[in-house]
């Protein structure tokens, strides 16, 4: 389960780093687009300032003139000259428009200022760059027209590019970089239309692909948190399992353990009842009676015990509810193990003062919650047991103690003393007295009664288990 949680954190790293290393490729070819968008519009500003608004200034106009074509190559074609006074001396040969087929007779005309003509010029202008640019010595022409300070307006078409699409990243422009990188960096965009090479370098762009990546992020957290609430879940479940079968295989052992001593007796008792004679030796015959009936009796409540737990377990309903005075209850169960308690050489003694304890409930098992609570204070005592039932009335509960001078609970146990199963450690398994059945079931029968159960240390030594009901 552990590697297949980790193999799955690291298939989401990887996705994530895919996805990072996809988006940085799309940054960095939007970014490239939003740079040559610049540059095409420094260039358009260039054209517009340096060659078209001259010529439209001029109040001569412009001219374009057919020239034949002379040479080898020729083949008699001819092309047109765009010329203007605004350049003096240097107008012919300015602006090849177009070539003309072959057999057109050369001739001049002038263009008057128009929106149209404007047009026409702009277009034939940008024919010319790209003719220029296709040529390296008719280059210093281009760059002779262009400043040092059209920089500035690279670097205001660029930014605003970015900003229009929402790319939040840091520029620094570099001037004339010397070296020569192959490849170049990733983020970095040079421009060559200027009199000397000028670039922009693209800085701190992680933080916009990971808040372009942030639902991905998110995503992946998620999905690992759940991984993680599974995993815990799963090995809290897989423990709680292992430790029930562990408290299950204890408790097997255990009952197995102390069964085997009422069974040997009643074994010895029935075996020995079988040889003597009913006249000559019916005393002993009692005895022998009595001490099977007490072994039966203590199987008999370890069958209930078992059987209560799993009818509560499986949410069936055991208990029948009736009118019942506490007091009574009590008295009986200290009639019942009143043989136990003179056998330890201890007292019970009961303070019922003027409560009768009238509640609704199961007569039945509230007299078995009160036996198995006796019949712990024996059980734990290492010493004469005393113990003290106290019953009292207060605010509409009937309130019922039981304390006892034994060696207490550890503060750490107090909680899970009503745990199914659970026992109090104490060495060897076969010494830890009690199936951890008993407490379990009287916190069910509480449950079921309206009531509740609970228990504290006394200050000098005992615990005192106390038990709440409402009135009826």
């Amino acid at each position: 389960m552990v590697v297949g949680g980790l193999l799955l954190v690291l298939f989401i790293g990887r996705w994530l780093q895919t996805e990072f290393n996809t988006a940085k490729l799309e940054l960095n070819k939007d970014i490239f687009e939003q740079f040559i968008d610049a540059k095409t519009r420094l260039t358009d500003t260039l054209i517009a300032k340096n060659l078209i608004q001259p010529i439209l200034d001029d109040t001569a106009g412009f001219k374009i003139e057919t020239y034949a074509k002379k040479g080898v190559n020729s083949d008699g074609d001819s092309v047109q000259i765009i010329t203007s006074t605004a350049f003096g001396d240097t107008a012919p040969n300015l602006i090849e428009v177009k070539g003309l087929p072959h057999g057109v007779e050369q001739e001049s005309f002038n263009i008057e200022f128009s929106t149209d003509s404007s047009d026409i010029l702009f277009q034939s202008v940008k024919m010319f760059i790209t003719e220029v640019n296709k040529n390296e010595t008719k280059r210093g022409f281009f760059t002779e027209i262009i400043t040092a300070e059209d920089t500035t307006q690279l670097q205001s078409f660029f930014s605003a590019n970015l900003a229009n699409n929402n790319i939040s990243v840091k520029p620094v422009w570099v001037a004339g970089r010397a070296e020569k990188m192959f490849p170049p960096p990733m983020f970095y965009y040079e421009s060559h239309i200027l009199q000397s090479p000028y670039g922009v370098e693209i800085q701190e762009y992680n933080g916009y692909l990971i808040k372009a990546l942030l639902p991905e992020i998110i995503f992946s957290l998620l999905l690992i948190g759940v991984i993680t609430l599974a995993f815990i879940f799963s090995y809290r479940n897989i423990r709680n399992q292992m430790r029930l079968a562990v408290l299950k295989d204890d408790l097997i052992s255990n009952i197995s353990h102390e069964l085997k001593t009422p069974v040997a007796t009643v074994k010895v008792a029935i075996e020995a009842l079988q040889h003597m004679n009913p006249q000559q030796q019916q005393e002993k015959m009692t005895n022998y009676l009595g001490m099977a009936a007490q072994e039966i009796s203590r199987l008999d409540l370890l069958v209930n015990k078992v059987m209560n737990s799993i009818l509560l377990d499986n949410g069936k309903q055991v208990f029948q509810s009736e009118p019942i005075v506490l007091k009574n209850i009590i008295d009986e169960a200290i009639l019942g193990m009143q043989m136990q308690v003179q056998q330890k050489g201890g007292v019970i003694q009961f303070l019922p003062g003027n409560v009768e304890g009238n509640i609704v409930g199961d007569s039945l098992h509230i007299k078995g919650v009160i036996f198995n609570l006796i019949e712990n204070c024996l059980k734990y005592s290492n010493e004469q047991p005393q113990i003290n039932i106290q019953l009292a009335e207060e605010k509409g509960k009937i309130i019922v103690t039981i304390a006892d001078n034994g060696p207490g609970i550890p503060e750490a146990y107090t909680q899970k003393i009503f745990e199914k199963f659970f026992r109090v450690p104490s060495g060897n398994k076969h010494n830890i007295k009690g199936y951890g059945l008993g407490l379990y079931y009287a916190a069910q029968v509480m449950q079921q009664s309206g009531g509740s159960i609970s228990v504290a240390n006394n200050l000098t030594k005992g615990c005192t288990f106390t038990l709440v009901f409402p009135q009826a």
